[in-house]
């Protein structure tokens, strides 16, 4: 299996884009997200490959490293 589907969809909030570059946060902006956006993981893909969030009807996928920023984690 190449990528874990995630049943269980709980929605999750943006937190924070401290720590990112300027250039993915503009990105991330012009795609919708803001601090308090809400998000669910459709997706999660292996070795810390890109998750697959959605956002208003909207499926995106984006660096592992990203997300744990947006909700806060490491």
């Amino acid at each position: 299996m190449l990528s874990q589907s995630v049943t269980n969809t709980s929605q999750l909030h943006i937190q924070q884009f401290t720590g990112l570059d300027n250039q993915t946060v503009q990105r991330l902006h012009s795609l919708g997200l803001h601090v308090g956006s809400p998000l669910a993981v459709v997706r999660y893909y292996p070795f810390h490959g890109p998750v697959i969030v959605q956002i208003d009807q909207q499926q995106i996928g984006i660096r592992y490293t990203v997300f744990q920023t947006l909700i806060g984690g490491h």
